[in-house]
């Protein structure tokens, strides 16, 4: 099994989360159907709150994005 330094496991979070994000804030832009756009519309915030949890733990480990 491969080591990870809290560094790369933060940077690989930090790009999950934003992939997602991503995804999500696309399928809100595509979508006629208001649920789905809430849907996505809620997922997205939820990778945003992610990303900043991330973000800030990288800033208390020292870590650059």
């Amino acid at each position: 099994m491969t080591e990870w330094s809290i560094g790369e496991a933060l940077r690989t979070a930090l790009r999950y989360e934003r992939e997602n994000f991503e995804e999500y804030e696309k399928g809100a832009r595509e979508t006629a159907d208001p649920g789905v756009k809430s849907m996505f519309g809620f997922l997205a915030g939820e990778e945003r709150r992610h990303m900043d949890l991330i973000l800030d733990m990288m800033r208390r480990h020292d870590v650059e994005p």
